[in-house]
C-alpha cells in the first residue's frame, strides 16, 4: 500500500491490500474502491472470520441498504466487495459472491450509435459551411465530435481545453479539472492527431497557451448548450432519429459509444477483460470499474460476444446491471 494510505486493519487486512496493490499494478488508482474497502474493513470487526473466509452472513450485512443510502451509491457498495469476493475465490479462500442490487433507472436511456451512424455523424459534420456568425464552427465541430468518439471525452472536458492542453509533438491532451477534480493525460491516436495538428494551425495563429482550444467568435469558450443544440440539428441531418428531451441521443451518448465499442473490439479480438477495464476506467476518467462496468451490460444489447467473454473470465461473477448514467 501506498504511504499516503491508511493501512487495513481487519480480519480481512492482508488479503485487502493485496487485492488494493493488484489493481494498482495493472494501471488503476482504485481512489474510490480503497475506500469503500476501508469501510468493509471496518465493518468485519464485527464478525468471526477464519481463514479469510467471506461467509453469506458478512455479505448479506454488508448489502443491506442504509437509512438515506443512494441506489447508486449501495449499488457501488457491493459491486466492491463482489470484486473482492472474486479475489478471494481465485486465492483459494471459500467466499461468498452476491447478486447486485439493480439500482433504479435513470430517467435517461443511454443510446449506443452504430458503427454506420458514427459515420453519418461525422460525414455531417464535415458538410458544415462557413458562416461569418460563427467563422470557426465549420472547422471546430468535426474535430469535436471526432475527439468526443475517439477519446470518449465528456464535453465538458473538451469545451474547458486550453491550447497549451493539446500537446500534438506526444499526441497526448491534458484533461485538468474533469469531474470531481480529477486530472488525466489522454493518448490520441495518430490519425485524429493530424487532425487537431491542422486544426491549431488553421485557426490559431498568435493565440496565447491560454486560448481557449474550442472557441466562439469572441474568443469565449463554447457552453454545453450550445453543443447539445447543434447536436440535435447534426442528428437530422444524419438520419437519425432525435426522440425527445428526455430520450435522447444525446451528445453525451458519443462518449458510451467510444466505451461500448472498445469492449465489443476487445471481446472480438479475446482481449483479458478483466485486465483492460482499469485501463479503460483509467482512460476515461472514471474513478472506479464499477463506474466503467456497467457498460458491459449497456455493449450486449448490441454486441453479446462482451457478455460471453467476461462471464468466461469470472464465472458470471458480474450479473446483469441496469443502465445508469453515472456521468
Amino acid at each position: 500500500m501506498s504511504r499516503t494510505y491508511k493501512p487495513f486493519s481487519g480480519p480481512f487486512a492482508p488479503m485487502l491490500t493485496e487485492f488494493v496493490e493488484q489493481k494498482r499494478a495493472v494501471g488503476c488508482q482504485y481512489i474510490a474502491g480503497y475506500w469503500m474497502l476501508r469501510k468493509f474493513d471496518s465493518f468485519s470487526i464485527n464478525f468471526p472470520v477464519n481463514n479469510y473466509n467471506l461467509t453469506k452472513e458478512i455479505v448479506d450485512a454488508w448489502g443491506e441498504k442504509q437509512p438515506n443510502e443512494s441506489d447508486v451509491y449501495w449499488s457501488n457498495r457491493i459491486l466492491y466487495l463482489q470484486q473482492f469476493a472474486v479475489f478471494l475465490t481465485a486465492q483459494g479462500y471459500d467466499s461468498y459472491i452476491s447478486y447486485v442490487h439493480r439500482p433504479s433507472r435513470s430517467q435517461f436511456k443511454a443510446h449506443v450509435f452504430t458503427h454506420d451512424e458514427v459515420k453519418r455523424i461525422f460525414a455531417a459534420a464535415d458538410a458544415m459551411e462557413f458562416s461569418p456568425c460563427s467563422p470557426y464552427k465549420h472547422l471546430a465541430f468535426p474535430l469535436m465530435y471526432r475527439m468526443l468518439y475517439g477519446c470518449g471525452f465528456r464535453i465538458s472536458e473538451l469545451l474547458n481545453l486550453k491550447l497549451s492542453d493539446v500537446d500534438t509533438n506526444k499526441s497526448l491532451i491534458h484533461v485538468l479539472h474533469a469531474k470531481n477534480d480529477t486530472e488525466r493525460f489522454v493518448p490520441m491516436s495518430e490519425s485524429l492527431n493530424q487532425r487537431c495538428q491542422a486544426y491549431i494551425h488553421a485557426v490559431h495563429e498568435g493565440h496565447p497557451d491560454s486560448y481557449p482550444f474550442f472557441f466562439k467568435k469572441d474568443g469565449t469558450h463554447y457552453t454545453v448548450s450550445n453543443i447539445e443544440k447543434h447536436f440535435r440539428e447534426l442528428l437530422w441531418f444524419a438520419g437519425i432519429s432525435y426522440r425527445g428531451q428526455k430520450l435522447g441521443p444525446r451528445v453525451h451518448d458519443i462518449r458510451h459509444t467510444f466505451i461500448c465499442h472498445r469492449l465489443n473490439s476487445w471481446a472480438r479480438e479475446k482481449v483479458d477483460l478483466m485486465t483492460m477495464l482499469p485501463i479503460l476506467s483509467k482512460y476515461v476518467g472514471h474513478t472506479g470499474v464499477p463506474s466503467t462496468q456497467w457498460y458491459l451490460k449497456l455493449t450486449a444489447e448490441a454486441f453479446p460476444d462482451v457478455i460471453e467473454a467476461m462471464e468466461a473470465l469470472t464465472g458470471q461473477a458480474f450479473p446483469e446491471v441496469e443502465v445508469i448514467d453515472y456521468e
